[in-house]
């Protein structure tokens, strides 16, 4: 349960990405995805001055409903690491 409050999984599969995770799978610079979050596009748990958490299923709704700005940034990323960070399989 004390793991459950600061934002961890008592799941097996991990649900929970850093952004500095999440741009290593999209290959996307880290403030890319940190600005994501900052502008809230991203719903993110705040860790640490620098540092966010971000639920799997935040990912899914930002993947599925991009904001218009950078729909076709989100586009043109590569499908499998989507599909690798959401746990689907290809």
């Amino acid at each position: 349960m004390k793991l459950n409050s600061l934002g961890y999984s008592a799941r097996p599969t991990l649900d929970n990405y850093s952004c500095q995770e999440i741009a290593q799978v999209l290959q996307l610079n880290f403030s890319t995805v940190a600005r994501w979050v900052k502008r809230g596009w991203i719903k993110a748990t705040r860790r640490s001055a620098r540092h966010y958490q971000i639920r799997r299923w935040h990912l899914k709704q930002f993947f599925e409903n991009p904001p218009q700005s950078i729909k076709k940034r989100i586009a043109a990323l590569d499908t499998e690491a989507i599909n690798y960070l959401l746990g689907r399989k290809a």
